[in-house]
């Protein structure tokens, strides 16, 4: 497979060559803020370059040459997120969940649960959405703080459990298994640690299949609804397979969108004028804003893929012939502010800004091809409806998140965003 870049000027809204820098029609203004979470190797490189390592690896920061190879998938494979543990004779003998699914398979699956996330059934969800959310807004006090962290993981738990169709998604003691579950490792650990925290993972997996998962499976065997493990019962999955594909979208639908409210709430709460700029906007001027919080600080760090073929992609010197068995590296960092695409400003945050016409706002936040995230308008919704409570009233923040970085997204991992109620 041979895959460029056409280099072609990208043009704006209307069709009109997009100027450089620009933001909204105009000059990028200097006060955009700028990118929080930085890691040592952000900055401008090459689009494309080999980089050391035991496993050949090529890394992109092209938009154009990324968002190609992610639309051209012949001979490439998803070789992100612990891939490696479902290819090869000694993967698991259960069926691969939809992330790792390649192909008419992979296409069959996601056509079937494509309905639950269109746009105008997410629409649907407003309703129940908008009260989990005043529900928890609540709950932030003027003599207490209140952890962000926390709030929008049980926003992002009820909103993917009720559409997966796992019934007790209010439940604290679901919330504890699955945090349990999806704790990152701590920094530095090693051995007796890291094997205690695998065993207090399977743990939490065995609870949460066990109180959480089988119990729905088995009231959607008596009486069908319109959820994702209905659907998958009517494709003739097993238990095992449904709580595996439960767990890829817990993992894809909450870890995800937690971060994403976090740490647009984390900007809110450093920039009054952007804040301002949310609380005057209407609801497409909100989504305009996280939209651009999403390019920025995107959630996924790295797409990777692993070449099952030769690949020939276009280097900065002429052709460059990947072999097969490597890892294609897209940094999702560096492409979401490569000035080609997001303008010369691409390393600040400035909501609505002019985008080519072909241009996401979030870039490729969301992945793009095949395995683009197919959550994608559910995730900014509910993050829509929950920071727009949340400031709803004045808040006000103890500092900062701790940070982690999380070696299977190559993304980050926020806690500890505390807030509380202050009088106007």
């Amino acid at each position: 497979m041979t895959v460029f870049s056409d280099g072609r000027a990208p043009t704006g809204r209307h069709g009109v060559p997009a100027e450089r820098g620009a933001v909204g029609g105009g000059t990028a203004p200097t006060a955009c803020p700028v990118r929080k979470l930085t890691q040592p190797d952000d900055g401008p490189g090459p689009d494309l370059e080999r980089v050391d390592g035991p496993v050949p690896r090529w890394r992109i920061r092209s938009f154009d040459l990324a968002r190609t190879v992610l639309r051209h998938p012949e001979g490439t494979r998803q070789g992100g997120f612990n891939a490696q543990n479902f290819h090869g004779p000694d993967g698991p003998r259960i069926r691969p969940p939809i992330l790792y699914l390649e192909g008419d398979p992979h296409h069959a699956q996601r056509r079937a649960a494509a309905r639950f996330f269109a746009p105008r059934t997410v629409e649907g969800y407003r309703g129940w959405m908008q009260e989990a959310a005043d529900e928890l807004a609540a709950t932030v006090r003027s003599d207490a703080w209140t952890d962000v962290t926390r709030l929008s993981m049980q926003m992002a738990v009820r909103v993917a459990s009720r559409v997966i169709g796992i019934d007790s998604a209010t439940s604290p003691a679901m919330h504890r298994r699955l945090d349990a579950f999806f704790e990152p490792d701590p920094t530095g650990a090693s051995g007796p640690v890291l094997r205690a925290r695998a065993t207090w993972r399977n743990l939490a997996m065995l609870r949460f299949y066990l109180f959480d998962v089988r119990p729905s499976i088995r009231a959607r065997r008596r009486r069908r609804r319109d959820d994702l493990i209905s659907q998958l019962l009517d494709d003739g999955f097993s238990d095992v397979d449904i709580l595996t594909e439960c767990v890829t979208y817990a993992a894809a639908g909450m870890v995800t969108t937690r971060e994403l409210i976090t740490v647009a709430v984390w900007h809110l709460l450093d920039d009054p004028a952007l804040l301002a700029r949310y609380r005057a906007a209407d609801r497409a001027g909100r989504v305009e804003v996280l939209d651009e919080v999403l390019r920025l600080e995107p959630v996924i760090g790295h797409l990777l893929r692993e070449t099952t073929a030769p690949v020939t992609l276009d280097g900065p010197d002429g052709p460059v012939e990947v072999p097969a068995g490597a890892v294609v590296d897209i940094d999702v960092r560096a492409v979401n502010a490569d000035p080609r695409a997001a303008g010369a400003d691409g390393d600040r945050l400035c909501p609505a800004r002019d985008l080519p016409r072909s241009v996401l706002p979030t870039l490729l936040s969301f992945g793009d091809g095949h395995h683009k995230c197919p959550g994608a308008p559910l995730a900014m919704a509910e993050a829509e409806v929950l920071v727009t409570a949340l400031f709803r009233e004045d808040l006000f923040g103890a500092g900062p998140p701790r940070v982690r970085w999380n070696a299977v997204s190559a993304g980050y991992d926020l806690s500890g965003l505390r807030v509380r109620r202050g009088v106007r």
